[in-house]
């Protein structure tokens, strides 16, 4: 169930990174919040504690975003 939630993150990080650019910044700020988390329990699974902190980072930057 990970490693297909990992692939589906993936496609919502790039439908996400679409959305921003050419429709509504704070929809892909949501589309892309949802996408990072998907990809953490994989993550931490496989002890990738690097890229952990960097969606956990992108998680938290993008949070203002969401709520504005």
């Amino acid at each position: 169930m990970r490693d297909k939630a990992r692939i589906l993150s993936s496609f919502i990080v790039c439908v996400a990174y679409f959305v921003t650019l050419h429709v509504d910044t704070t929809i892909g700020a949501r589309i892309y919040i949802v996408g990072n988390a998907l990809a953490l329990p994989y993550m931490v699974k496989h002890r990738c504690w690097d890229l952990v902190a960097l969606l956990v980072f992108f998680i938290v930057v993008g949070l203002p975003k969401v709520f504005a």
